[in-house]
């Protein structure tokens, strides 16, 4: 199960002003009601791109306790998964660019993903936070060197912090940042739903963009979005992928088993998310019950392009990738599978259970599977809506989320 560590949770607490590591009663009643304000607020506007809500002490100390430690857990869980193909060589600079992630919630969560993977050494980070606000870069400068007095026997970079409109043209800070071969990753976190709201085709133009950021990739780089875990943001991610896909200038990481058009998108009311297991600060779990709100698990949307062809598993026919939870019915249990024939349902009555099969039973969402035959029956002419394993089905788990 993720954690988030020590360092990170004391860096934020720190320049939140409020003490709850040590703190027995927990988050404040102010924390409490700034949580519950910002959340009617992203509801009613989503993210709320000028992050106005960074001028108020009470209303940024919420954002920076309860929000960026989700959105910075996001990212890591991602990390663990692009591990395999980033850059390992110690003498070559990691160059990051993290757009539109709150208070540089995306480098510092690379930072610390590479202290604590021991992944390379911290002097050869090269980070760049991007955002509208000058109050929200203020604040992710005041975090990163609280991270960064925590580790005193490293020589942690300086964040540098480019303020710009992403609407507009990108400024010649990003695009020389990446320096000669380009960036090794970008994380655009949260961002692309809030972008070109009111225009025509707001897909259009946000594919654009990220057309453009493919640019100053580096041919072995990876490009992370990740997007709320709502239905709208969701579709609309994926249609931006679909559109980049068609454009054949990268192919997908991860979280698909392939690169042709999202089956998500053929029926209005479908679409992908993840939920991943973490261990939940104890003050985020007392405002989810003060407030009403669920962060038990980590949901969100996301795809990770790169250049190179690279892929998160081998792209195999008989991968299937589980896009729902494990649904416990009447005599038998049933999940909906993605994979390079589209979505489709599958389940495994009860008295098919055997030893076999018995890994169907650990099935999870984002859980990558392998079984060796799937049997539908045909009625009138027709297969089977629901797909059967039956007990001489040979189930595997190829990559647990």
């Amino acid at each position: 199960m993720y954690q988030l560590s020590s360092a990170v949770l004391r860096a934020i607490t720190k320049v939140a002003k409020v003490n709850l590591l040590e703190h027995s009663e927990g988050p404040s009643q102010s924390i409490i009601e700034a949580v519950s304000g910002l959340s009617e607020m992203f509801t009613r506007n989503g993210q709320v791109g000028s992050r106005v809500y960074f001028e108020d002490p009470q209303l940024r100390a919420g954002y920076l306790v309860y929000y960026l430690p989700v959105n910075l857990a996001k990212v890591q869980v991602l990390l663990d998964e692009l591990q395999p193909v980033l850059p390992v060589a110690p003498d070559q600079d990691f160059r990051v660019l993290d757009l539109g992630g709150g208070p540089g919630t995306g480098a510092l969560g690379v930072l610390d993903w590479c202290l604590s993977k021991s992944a390379r050494p911290p002097s050869t980070l090269r980070m760049i936070a991007v955002d509208r606000s000058p109050k929200v870069l203020r604040v992710s400068t005041e975090i990163w060197q609280a991270y960064s007095e925590q580790q005193r026997d490293q020589s942690i970079p300086s964040l540098n912090t480019v303020e710009c409109n992403l609407e507009r043209s990108l400024p010649s800070a990003i695009r020389d940042g990446g320096g000669v071969n380009g960036y090794q990753l970008i994380i655009v976190q949260n961002l692309l739903s809030e972008l070109f709201v009111g225009s025509m085709d707001p897909v259009g133009q946000r594919t654009v963009l990220v057309g453009e950021l493919l640019n100053y990739l580096a041919p072995e780089g990876s490009l992370m979005l990740i997007e709320p875990a709502t239905r709208v943001a969701s579709r609309q991610l994926h249609q931006v992928r679909d559109n980049l896909l068609v454009e054949q200038r990268c192919s997908v990481y991860a979280p698909c088993l392939h690169d042709g058009p999202c089956p998500a998108l053929l029926k209005p009311d479908d679409w992908c998310h993840e939920e991943r297991k973490w261990e939940t600060p104890a003050w985020i779990a007392q405002v989810d019950r003060e407030v009403g709100l669920i962060k038990d698990a980590l949901k969100f949307s996301y795809v990770i392009f790169r250049k190179d062809g690279k892929t998160l598993v081998p792209r195999n026919p008989d991968y299937h990738r589980v896009v729902s939870e494990l649904r416990v019915m009447k005599g038998e249990k049933r999940v909906w599978f993605c994979d390079q024939a589209g979505r489709s349902e599958v389940g495994r009555q009860d008295k098919e259970g055997s030893a076999s099969n018995a890994a169907f039973d650990d099935w999870h969402r984002g859980a990558i599977v392998r079984v060796s035959d799937i049997v539908r029956k045909e009625r009138k002419g027709r297969p089977a809506m629901v797909g059967r394993i039956l007990a001489s089905g040979q189930v595997q788990i190829i990559r647990p989320a």
